[in-house]
């Protein structure tokens, strides 16, 4: 039996691959008791939309969304988020040894303290407290107010641990620690919005590209051109400046207004 051509040995390599993020993809589904064939499948990263297809042949989830600018999906998320910090302190206390006015002074400390850290205004504080039973070896954190004092934090811990664990102690509640959480605007970017296709897109040029064991023509399309309803059947190659999209044969790409791509079988 001779060698495979390079070809074939690229297309082993690239099975190889994909079969990896199809295990890692099972973890999360099939194995967590979810079929990956109710969910889409939502591709990003430079190289995501080169695979992505194949996924979705694998897992049988449909659309396969390849969402504006993947390459920099990210650096996206980071650069539209709500600035936040937080300042935490150990403080073990039992609850005889506080005192309301006590446990407000030490929460209104920490938020100042973690405001310090923003430049924006603060939109909104948070408060968390760890508490246990006195001996316990391990806290539960428990989401507070201000103004919670110690006899409603008490319930409150009760409830949760039992909730968790379903019993209670006799022992006295012990404060651990407390923490407040402090979150800036959420800059005001606005989302992508495509303009409805008036005819079909117009491909920039064609590539031979292997697949499936054979070299096929696949049109390619910029991005920048596709509008909502536009379709581009495969086999075709979708470029942009941070990301390839791969749509292989039998299949079809839908533009969005929302920007994204939708990836279909075309019996689908």
């Amino acid at each position: 039996m001779g060698l495979p051509s390079a070809e074939a040995a690229a297309q082993g390599i690239v099975d190889i691959v994909n079969e990896n993020m199809f295990g890692a993809l099972r973890l999360v589904s099939v194995q967590q008791g979810y079929d990956p064939r109710d969910f889409a499948l939502v591709a990003f990263g430079g190289a995501g939309p080169l695979h992505a297809n194949a996924l979705g042949r694998l897992t049988g989830a449909w659309p396969v969304i390849i969402p504006p600018s993947p390459g920099v999906l990210c650096a996206y998320g980071d650069a539209t988020t709500s600035l936040r910090d937080e300042a935490a302190r150990t403080y073990v206390r039992r609850f005889s040894q506080l005192t309301d006015t006590e446990l407000k002074e030490l929460l209104t400390e920490l938020a100042e303290t973690a405001t310090r850290g923003l430049d924006a205004e603060v939109a909104e504080v948070g408060y968390q407290v760890d508490v246990r039973y006195h001996g316990q070896g391990f806290e539960i954190p428990i989401t507070v107010g201000l103004d919670t004092g110690l006899e409603e934090l008490g319930r409150l811990f009760d409830a949760e641990h039992e909730r968790l664990f379903s019993f209670l102690l006799s022992n006295e509640h012990e404060l651990v620690s407390a923490r407040a959480m402090v979150s800036g605007p959420r800059p005001n970017v606005r989302p992508v919005r495509l303009e409805p296709a008036t005819a079909d897109p117009e491909p920039v040029g064609r590539h031979e590209v292997w697949i499936d064991g054979g070299w096929t023509t696949a049109a390619e399309y910029d991005r920048a051109t596709l509008r909502a309803g536009s379709v581009i059947t495969g086999p075709a190659i979708v470029v942009e400046m941070d990301s390839t999209t791969l749509i292989l044969p039998g299949h079809a790409a839908r533009g969005h207004d929302s920007g994204c791509l939708l990836i279909r079988p075309l019996e689908a």
